[in-house]
């Protein structure tokens, strides 16, 4: 079924390699591309790790208003990116309790311990630890997750932390410097520094009939980097590393800053995104070219479900009417809708037309909706 909202999955447990997602990539090429949510790792031995405690990062001495070496980039940030490790607990063929742990990277953004990333990282979680460069470790609370970003923030309780400075992504130009600061692979690797260019701003990824503008970069990013920071040379944070291609090298992408910031405010505000419009309905089928000519039935989203006392159920929505036009464009697919319902605020009215059929003539006929958009609520 597709449903109006990118919708959580709280069955959902990590695997092995923990929260991959498989999706479908277009870019301006028009060509699709096996992508991936960044994924957790499967925490377990390595060959070798650092010391606990060691510092990999020398102390920083803070210059403004100016380009820094990478170096000098690492020295800035590493202390503000943490490693994210969670714990889950599910339930096996018999009914016995199954813990794994996965985990990935974080943002902190402030001195009194809240810290961004990923919603995948720390999505089922049943415990969040937090750990810094120098060894230190702390028991976290996830404050707010937003599916339809990949969002998360959750907080620590300690205070006097070094937190990362943020930056414009609107700012950056194709060929700028981008360095990626994260935890590949898990602890054993905590605050790998990658360095490489902005490839490609604004780039058009589809995750789960959502659609996402952004930041690609041939800086490294694997798994367990979710979460974790791009940085421009002014040392920066401009994107929160995120998705990758799974089938090519040097693809990797985050989310703008300037997306992201917005939302995080509003999670530690309010634990979840205010003001987010809701249609009120689930689709069924997205009812293709091809299904149409076959069924006789018009080409666009077909209503499997209403909202009880939802806008799209009080405008006179119902169950199998097909979505032909929506804002007072054409709307054939979910990705679509989503794109034109999220250029509206809750409390906006929203023009929605639908075929549906009258079963007396057996013609299809069409009905204008004006939908009065409610306020999405987790």
């Amino acid at each position: 079924m597709y449903n109006e909202l990118y919708e959580e999955n709280p069955k959902k447990k990590a695997t092995a390699w923990g929260y991959v997602w498989t999706a479908a990539i277009s870019v301006s090429l028009s060509v699709s591309l096996c992508m991936v949510m960044v994924p957790g790792i499967q925490r377990g031995k390595l060959p070798f790790s650092k010391t606990a405690g060691e510092s990999i990062f020398e102390q920083y001495t803070r210059t403004e208003g100016q380009n820094l070496s990478v170096v000098d980039i690492a020295k800035k940030n590493g202390p503000c990116i943490v490693g994210v490790n969670v714990k889950m607990t599910s339930t096996g063929w018999f009914g016995q309790a199954i813990e794994s742990e996965g985990g990935g990277s974080g943002i902190v953004m402030s001195s009194d311990g809240y810290i961004a990333t990923n919603n995948h990282v720390v999505e089922g979680a049943s415990s969040v630890r937090v750990s810094f460069y120098n060894g230190d470790e702390y028991d976290a609370t996830v404050i707010g997750r937003d599916a339809k970003t990949d969002l998360a923030v959750i907080k620590i309780e300690a205070g006097g932390l070094q937190y990362a400075e943020f930056g414009k992504s609107g700012e950056l130009l194709v060929g700028d410097l981008a360095v990626a600061i994260g935890n590949p692979l898990g602890q054993e690797f905590a605050g790998s520094v990658t360095v490489g260019f902005i490839s490609a701003l604004n780039r058009t990824v589809q995750v789960e009939g959502r659609i996402y503008k952004l930041i690609q970069t041939d800086a490294a990013i694997n798994a367990g980097n979710s979460g974790g920071a791009l940085i421009n040379q002014q040392g920066q944070v401009i994107g929160i590393n995120s998705v990758k291609v799974s089938s090519a090298e040097g693809m990797g992408f985050a989310i703008p800053i300037d997306i992201a910031k917005p939302i995080l405010d509003d999670l530690i505000a309010f634990g979840y995104v205010k003001g987010r419009p809701l249609i009120g309905f689930a689709a069924r089928q997205e009812i293709t070219k091809d299904m149409a000519e076959r069924y006789g039935v018009p080409q666009g989203i077909y209503v499997g479900e209403v909202t009880p006392f939802g806008g799209a159920e009080k405008a006179g929505m119902k169950v199998q009417d097909i979505i032909v036009k929506v804002g007072g464009e054409e709307c054939l697919t979910m990705a679509r809708c989503n794109e034109i319902k999220d250029k509206y605020k809750a409390g906006d009215t929203l023009e929605i037309e639908v075929k549906r059929k009258n079963e007396a003539t057996d013609k299809w006929e069409t009905a204008k909706l004006s939908v009065v958009l409610t306020e999405e609520k987790p």
